[in-house]
């Protein structure tokens, strides 16, 4: 039985060792236990100053899921670049690996991008938000034994889950301001998917680089439609002209990451 460590073991690492039942699951996290029946969990507070201490087990995949430690620049500093360099550190000293799936963000593309982003685009990321997490995954790349698989999905949200939905459930009379006329987002079911199919299939243990992993960009008000066709989407909303950046994502349909 193949063993996955997923460090940052969260939302997403649940739903990774969902899809791969044949696989043994190693999830370590700051603080989060929740586990399912393939999964063994560890906790490891990897700012603390410990070492990871596992079971000496050889590990075919590394599966890596950081977020902030909170929303200010120190946050993402410490949550990404402290805790990389340190989890990059034990995992050299104490494992081999074969495989390292990074999950980053389209953060790292600022506005300058313009449309149409693909990952031959430089990266132009115009906040601290999007230089850090570009600087991250740099971090990763330099240091890695294998040359790891990177994940750019767009903003990721829960089909279950419909934030219009909560917003208009306790609407109390002051509309909200977009930044933007249209949402670049990702399914975390279909990320759950690519990062299974990367584990379990052959066929594509060979990928490695950057993928950008985004839908088409949906305008809000189409958004809004979709869900509330009775509603007037201005009553609850203030639209903006603003395009923003949107992505093509055709390396990723022909990976074949998706299945």
């Amino acid at each position: 039985m193949k063993k996955v460590l997923i460090i940052g073991y969260g939302d997403i690492g649940q739903r990774v060792s969902r899809l791969l039942p044949e696989h043994q699951i190693i999830g370590v996290s700051r603080n989060n236990n929740t586990q399912d029946h393939n999964t063994s969990w560890h906790q490891w507070d990897w700012l603390s100053g410990r070492s990871l201490e596992l079971p000496n087990v050889e590990i075919s995949t590394v599966i890596v899921i950081l977020k902030p430690t909170s929303f200010d620049e120190k946050g993402y500093q410490t949550g990404y670049l402290k805790a990389a360099e340190i989890i990059i550190k034990n995992l050299n000293h104490s494992f081999d690996y074969q495989k390292l799936v990074v999950v980053s963000s389209t953060r790292v593309y600022g506005e300058k991008n313009g449309r149409g982003i693909t990952e031959t685009a430089a990266p132009q990321p115009d906040d601290f938000r999007g230089h850090i997490i570009l600087e991250y995954e740099q971090i990763m790349r330099d240091q890695s034994k294998v040359e790891p698989l990177i994940l750019r999905p767009s903003g990721l949200y829960d089909p279950k889950q419909k934030w219009m939905q909560k917003f208009i459930n306790s609407f109390e009379a002051k509309q909200h301001s977009l930044s933007s006329k249209e949402s670049n987002r990702f399914d975390r079911n279909i990320l759950a998917t690519i990062i299974s199919n990367y584990v379990a299939q052959k066929k594509l243990a060979e990928l490695s680089g950057i993928f950008i992993c985004s839908e088409p960009s949906k305008i809000f008000s189409e958004l809004f439609a979709e869900q509330y066709p009775d509603k007037n989407f201005e009553d609850f909303f203030i639209a903006s002209d603003h395009s923003g950046k949107s992505f093509n994502f055709q390396k990723l349909i022909a990976s074949n990451l998706m299945g």
